[in-house]
Order: C-alpha cells, then structure tokens, then sequence
C-alpha cells in the first residue's frame, strides 16, 4: 500500500469516527498534493460538516476537519489550531531567519511534519531586548500555525534557530495580525490559459509551464491542474511548487494587436 492510499484511508477513518462517534476529528495539516487526496474523497464523506482548514485566510498547508453536530466551524478550528509565536532573544543579533530555518529546527525536535502548518514571518522592524531599534532585515517574529497538541512541547523545547535564540509564546490564530506580502504585477499575456499566465508571471517559456503542469506541480485553488488549457478567473489562487505562488486578478486591458493585461499579486 503506498502513502497515497494509507493518507486516504486515514481520511476516510477519521470521517467515519466523527460521524459514527459525533465527535470532532481532524487529520494533520496536509499538503497540497495531499488535499487532492481529501478532495476526491469528499464525495464518499459521511460527515455532513466537514472541511480544510490552516488557521488563516492564505493557508497552503490545512488540516482535514470533520464535525460533529453539537461544533460549528470557528469553534472546532479555534480548539484544534493555534499558533507559537517565535521570536530572537536579541534580535541585534540575530540571524537573517528564513522559512527553512524555522522548519528545521522544529524538524529537529522530532515533531511529524503533519503537526506543523504554514510558518508566516513578521517582516517588521525587530528590535533588540533593551528596545533598541534593529538595523532592520531581522524579521520580529514568526507564527508557526500548530495543532495544539503539540504547541505546549514546541514552545518549551525551541530555544533556537540557527545560530539565534527564541522565545516562544502560545498564541491564538484569531489575534495574529501579520498579513501576507505581495508583489503587484501586470502581464502580458496571450490568453487567460494556465500555461500562459504562469510562463508570464514566472518568467519562462510557453513549453516550460507545460511542462511544469503536466508533472502535476500546478494547484488552483488547492486542486491539481494537469491540463495546461486550464482558463482561469479572476480570484483563483495558483500554486507553483518549487516556484511560488500568485493570485490572478483578472483582465484590467489589451492592446492593439489583441494582447491582454493581467493583474498579479505574486506572493513574496
């Protein structure tokens, strides 16, 4: 049996025990390739309330929720996720600390990688224990979104990343103001096609994005596209793995020889 089918039969075992049970259950955070593996299920769900959650708006990483009768939504994502917020000692001098950085050291702590979700960093101005104003590239902090099993261990056992040392504190995901960062960014494309948009938004070749679909790299809206045709609408969220992601806004011009003028908010 490969991984695929055991995540699947997990997906299935938790759904039957919160329908049977009336109890909340919840698989770990999933990754996108994973939740293809939730969504082809759902059709088979016996839960009637059932649903992907990271703990915030732009999540990449969610967990598979099933309710029982008695929880709505908020109340079953507010007592299964919350956040560890970690932040440098001194951040004078501290690491230039990147997503990679935080995961690793959370990976070293022996934690399963289905316990951890998306890792947001705070990029504004850190400063130093004594208040200090930080020359400035230091990130201030950042929320680790976590089942909250696991928040009490990775809150007393990270003391550091890198090279620096942290504090960590438990926070809930509905006080966490830190917003994602966008680049704006107008193309030119020659039609609103999957491939188009991406070779455009990532700088490569028409037969490069093809490529890239084909071998099942490309997510819109948390779903596989595996045809490069694919057209897509003004709010979709595209998912590159190994490149980014961006939100397509639409159509906002054309030009004269029939060229069109798409909006982007590629995240950074």
């Amino acid at each position: 049996m490969d991984d695929r089918e055991i995540l699947k039969r997990r997906i299935l075992d938790a759904d039957r025990t919160a329908y049977e049970r009336n109890i909340l259950k919840v698989c770990g955070f999933l990754a996108l390739d994973e939740q293809n593996i939730y969504h082809s299920a759902a059709r088979g769900f016996m839960s009637p309330m059932h649903f992907l959650s990271g703990g915030h708006g732009e999540a990449e990483r969610a967990a598979a929720f099933f309710l029982p009768d008695y929880m709505d939504r908020e109340e079953a994502e507010a007592e299964r996720i919350c956040a560890v917020k970690v932040t440098p000692v001194n951040a004078r001098f501290s690491d230039e600390l990147t997503h990679r950085d935080y995961l690793g050291a959370l990976m070293n702590l022996g934690i399963e990688r289905e316990c951890i979700g998306d890792i947001l960093i705070d990029r504004g101005s850190a400063s130093d224990s004594a208040g200090s104003p930080d020359a400035g590239h230091v990130p201030a902090a950042a929320y680790v979104f976590v089942l909250r099993e696991m928040s009490e261990l990775i809150a007393r056992e990270l003391t550091k990343v890198r090279h620096t040392n942290v504090s960590c504190e438990i926070v809930e995901t509905a006080d966490i103001s830190v917003q994602p960062e966008f680049e704006e960014l107008e193309v030119n494309i020659a039609s609103e096609r999957a491939d188009a948009v991406i070779a455009a938004v990532y700088r490569v070749s028409r037969g490069k994005a093809t490529d890239v679909i084909a071998a099942e790299r490309v997510f819109i809206n948390g779903v596989t596209v595996t045809s490069a045709g694919k057209l897509l609408k003004a709010g979709d969220r595209v998912s590159v793995r190994g490149s980014g992601k961006f939100i397509y806004d639409g159509i906002s011009g054309s030009s004269k020889k029939g060229r069109l003028f798409a909006d982007i908010r590629k995240f950074v």
